[in-house]
């Protein structure tokens, strides 16, 4: 005969109750941790297929599907830095980021970043951002 299940005898530990912004004087500021993902932004590589589909007339009967494989193959990069949108999208992404990063909590503030080269370019403009006003602070 089987025997009833064991009642757990562990107790897990009450989460800390949240201070409400009346409890946290001025200041004092509660210490949090922040998660961004961000997707890199647009590469040469997006541009060179852009630009391939409008000389070879992607998704039209005339698609030249030789053309467009050796223009392609000619042009892509393994490792692309950004395309002139990409670069826009990395200085807007830095007007966002640079005060919200400026003004958590958590200090200091790191990033991980893959070594791809689109990824760094990304990120460069929101750590010069973050440099310049760190008081020659270098960031993580």
């Amino acid at each position: 005969m089987a025997s009833a299940p064991k009642k757990s005898t562990l107790k897990h530990p009450s989460p800390t109750p949240r201070k409400s912004s009346e409890d946290i004087g001025e200041k004092q500021v509660c210490r949090s941790i922040s998660i961004r993902m961000i997707r890199h932004s647009e590469s040469q590589n997006n541009q060179v297929y852009r630009d391939a589909r409008r000389i070879f007339k992607g998704g039209t009967p005339e698609f030249d599907l030789q053309g467009w494989i050796k223009y392609v193959d000619d042009r892509r990069s393994a490792d692309p830095g950004l395309s002139a949108m990409g670069e826009v999208q990395a200085e807007k992404l830095a007007g966002y980021l640079e005060p919200h990063l400026r003004n958590q909590a958590s200090s200091p503030v790191r990033f991980v970043v893959s070594p791809m080269k689109r990824t760094l370019l990304t990120i460069l403009p929101t750590l010069t951002r973050l440099n310049e006003g760190s008081g020659g602070e270098a960031c993580d």
